[in-house]
């Protein structure tokens, strides 16, 4: 009974030591690890064509330059997702230009392409579009979100080295 006792307490604590990282998953991540992750997943959720996923990283107080709001951006992400298929967003380089809790500002480049199959565009060299995004976000609760955003479309030539050196990986045959 006694080694019975000693194999459960045992196992137990295994059990512990694997599932204890599980409950602590943004312990001991600084701010800029949680914005760059942020920046992934909404490019994770713009490929899968999930309004709802990307709607979940913008601010409901969201206002841009041009007079969009929330409602606006959803407007926009569907019929972005309507009119094109087989989206691939490349998250290029991000810029931590300053946190300040609770707001930050950054600066992304991502390489945007839909249509043919993400094989075919890499075999023939196709990146598709590159847009610099200069982000002012705000930290609700625990989730950073957009609360103002301005981005443009940016020839090849103005991308930030970082950005370079990434699409070199990506598509290395391109430049």
């Amino acid at each position: 009974m006694k080694q019975k006792t000693q194999v459960s307490r045992f196992v137990f604590y295994v059990f512990l030591f694997l599932t204890m990282p599980l409950l602590f998953v943004n312990c001991g991540k600084s701010e800029e690890e949680l914005i760059l992750k942020a920046v992934d997943q909404i490019g994770d959720y713009a490929e899968e064509r999930n309004i709802d996923g990307v709607l979940n990283f913008i601010s409901t107080d969201y206002a841009d330059d041009e007079s969009r709001t929330y409602a606006d951006i959803e407007e926009l992400l569907t019929e972005y997702f309507d009119r094109y298929r087989g989206i691939v967003v490349n998250v290029l380089a991000t810029k931590i230009i300053k946190i300040e809790l609770p707001q930050a500002e950054i600066e992304t480049e991502l390489a945007l392409s839909s249509g043919a199959a993400k094989l075919f565009r890499k075999a023939v060299r196709y990146s598709g579009q590159f847009y610099r995004f200069d982000l002012s976000l705000i930290k609700e609760g625990e989730k950073w979100r957009c609360k103002h955003a301005y981005w443009e479309v940016i020839p090849l030539e103005d991308l930030l080295p970082e950005s370079v050196k990434i699409l070199r990986a990506i598509f290395p045959n391109l430049l």
